[in-house]
């Protein structure tokens, strides 16, 4: 009895074992597994898509994008003007010093962070002067050397001549104690010296020729490696933070001057204009025209979701295809006209747009249907990761990058142009090559 209890006992403290050991260790799972994508250097597009109809509409109102006083109109009504053609201009010295001040940012931003365009400028040209000195010296050495060959060959041709010359008179005076035999022995004489130079020569003709163009080769790697440095040194100074606000304010500096001259967006005839110079338009959203264009263009009509408006501008590029022509055939065009009243279709804000297209096809008839694609901006060699990657802390953004060993590093970043296929920018904070963290399965 006693032996059949004690038996129970160890049975039980052996399950109690197994499972308190499976609760301590059974249980533990795989580590957590990442899903990863890498942060890739490439060109970046961002695209708006839409439908409309080709229209028999061919008005089309310009106006200026920002307030001011207008200093200069260069048409007058009936006259016929271009795409792109100015038409006037707003008189505003503000923007001119935003530009000047916000180009100087730059440059102190890009002095500081220890590299110039300047430089990398000076550096291509001392390369391309030292490619020039490799080339010049790469001719001067085959010229200096084919002189060489041909005075070698000359000297041994006479040389030939000298001594079958000598033999014949040998033969002829019966042996060589006779005035005219050492004559020629003298003269084959003074023939070997000359081979012997024209050789010597020769040799060191090519071994100036070997060295001047080593020199030159060292010459324009000594360059090509410096120009690598600055070039390296100064992309890692583009992406440098300080330097990246600095030329996105200067890029947007550049594009509010730009605003103050207003360009036809058309081809047509001006029919009306509805200012004169000295008025003053206002700083808030123009709802009336600055002048009105009659055009022979293609216009195409397209309702654009105001989530999507916010990203078109003027002179947007757009390629479109119609469904009564092949899908391969497609045409450019290019933003020429947004409106700024909006329009609620089935309880969506939208706001009509219209394009022009660069053909006058015969085939395109009024009311034909139009599939539009519109590049509302683009960027080249820029780091960019999904944006599944970009987590936020607070109002920062950070990426975290899975390195070895399952070892995981957060990075905070700073982030561009938001682009298709669910893409976006990292204008600071990586480098390329990163493996970042998608998605996170936790067990």
């Amino acid at each position: 009895m006693f032996k059949n209890k004690k038996k129970i006992i160890w049975i039980i403290a052996i399950l109690a074992v197994i499972i308190g050991g499976y609760f301590i260790f059974g249980r533990k799972g795989p580590k957590s597994v990442y899903t990863t994508a890498d942060a890739e250097r490439g060109n970046l597009s961002q695209t708006v898509s839409s439908t409309g109809d080709l229209t028999d509409e061919r008005e089309i109102t310009l106006n200026f994008e920002i307030g001011g006083r207008i200093g200069r109109i260069f048409v007058k009504e009936g006259q016929m003007v271009a795409a792109g053609d100015p038409i006037a201009t707003i008189d505003n010295p503000i923007l001119s010093s935003q530009v000047d001040q916000a180009k100087a940012n730059l440059n102190l931003a890009v002095a500081k962070a220890g590299g110039t365009d300047d430089a990398i400028r000076e550096a291509e040209v001392s390369v391309e002067n030292a490619e020039e000195v490799l080339d010049d010296t790469k001719k001067l050495n085959e010229r200096n050397v084919a002189a060489a060959n041909k005075a070698e060959d000359d000297a041994k041709k006479a040389l030939l001549d000298t001594q079958a010359y000598y033999d014949q008179v040998v033969l002829e005076q019966g042996g060589s104690d006779s005035a005219i035999a050492k004559s020629a022995l003298l003269t084959l004489r003074n023939a070997e010296r000359s081979h012997n130079a024209a050789q010597k020569a020769d040799e060191v003709a090519e071994r100036q020729a070997a060295l001047s163009k080593t020199n030159a080769e060292n010459t324009v790697a000594v360059a090509e490696a410096r120009l690598e440095t600055l070039e390296s040194q100064f992309t890692r100074n583009s992406n440098d933070a300080s330097v990246t606000v600095a030329r996105a304010s200067y890029n947007i500096a550049l594009e509010n001057l730009g605003k103050a001259t207003l360009k036809s967006s058309v081809n047509g005839t001006i029919t009306r204009i509805n200012n004169k110079v000295g008025e003053i338009l206002g700083t808030g959203v123009i709802k009336e025209s600055f002048t009105k264009v009659i055009t022979n263009d293609f216009i195409i009509e397209s309702n654009i979701p105001e989530s999507d408006i916010v990203k078109i501008t003027f002179g947007d590029k757009a390629n479109v295809t119609f469904d009564a022509l092949n899908p391969d055939d497609v045409f450019s065009g290019e933003v020429v006209q947004i409106d700024t009243d909006a329009t609620v279709i089935q309880d969506v804000v939208y706001y009509r747009v219209k394009m022009r297209l660069n053909s006058l096809d015969q085939r395109l008839k009024p009311g034909m249907s139009a599939n539009i694609d519109i590049m509302t901006a683009e960027k080249g060699d820029v780091v960019k990761v999904p944006l599944r990657a970009i987590k936020m802390e607070g109002d920062r953004k950070y990426v975290e990058i899975l390195k070895e060993e399952n070892e995981v590093e957060k990075i905070f970043v700073q982030t561009g142009l938001e682009g298709d296929e669910g893409m976006v920018e990292i204008s600071s904070g990586l480098k390329g090559g990163e493996k970042v963290i998608t998605f996170v399965q936790e067990n």
